[in-house]
């Protein structure tokens, strides 16, 4: 293929990509007044949105989660104090003289 056929065939893209664009542009300038004019005579009603109820859980029971989880949470405190703990021992190592 010759450098004039080439150009050519790019200049026939160009011109189809250009038409397809001017189509689109002149379809999205009739969507809006279509879509402004549907809204003006939509009615909106309003439905009052219910509240979920809340869980009904005692304080007694509330205590009873906070304690277990904090006891969780100090078990894994005390595996990663002891992990680093051998990690600085593994590191240390002592000369003798």
């Amino acid at each position: 293929m010759s450098t004039r056929q080439l150009l050519a065939e790019i200049e026939r893209g160009i011109n189809a990509l250009q038409k397809a664009r001017a189509l689109c542009l002149k379809s999205e300038a009739v969507a809006p007044k279509a879509k402004a004019t549907a809204a003006k005579t939509a009615k909106v009603t309003r439905v009052p949105v219910k509240k979920a109820a809340k869980g009904g859980i005692s304080d007694e029971s509330r205590a009873k989660i906070a304690a277990g989880q904090q006891k969780r949470w100090a078990k894994v405190r005390r595996e990663k104090n002891k992990a680093a703990k051998a990690a600085k021992a593994a590191l240390v190592v002592p000369t003798a003289a």
